[in-house]
């Protein structure tokens, strides 16, 4: 997959778990959850504008499009669950960054998902640890 594509659908896929989480922030049941929903949003949004940015640099057009992940979480019928589903959309844009980051030759483009792989990895572990430490949630 060459540079400009890897972005453009990780750009989609960001874009989607943002709207997701707008979604979820307004089903959270404690100031403490919606912080960190806050906190997850805010990073979506952030990774989407730097991979647009990226694109741009390389030549290239960004995406405006938005992913189908938001309808599939919305599709779960109770919070964990969708939790645990944005999760799973966290640790596939994991995977896509590195399954391909050896195909990268730009260190720039490379430290930046790099650095994308690293927040979503401890994003996945804030959202594990709300979880886990929460009441069972409906």
């Amino acid at each position: 997959m060459e540079t400009n594509e890897l972005a453009n659908v990780l750009i989609e896929a960001e874009r989607a778990g943002g709207l997701a989480l707008t979604e979820l922030f307004d089903l959270a049941d404690s100031p403490e959850l919606r912080e960190v929903l806050r906190k997850v949003a805010h990073d979506e949004g952030y990774w989407a504008r730097e991979l647009a940015a990226a694109v741009k640099r390389g030549g290239g057009v960004p995406t405006s499009a938005t992913g189908d992940f938001a309808v599939k979480v919305r599709a779960v019928p109770d919070l964990t669950g969708k939790l645990t589903l944005l999760n799973r959309g966290q640790q596939w844009v994991v995977r896509q960054i590195e399954k391909h980051l050896p195909d990268i030759a730009n260190p720039a483009v490379r430290g930046l998902l790099q650095a994308m792989a690293a927040a979503h990895r401890a994003n996945i572990a804030l959202v594990d640890q709300t979880i886990a430490t929460a009441p069972r949630r409906t």
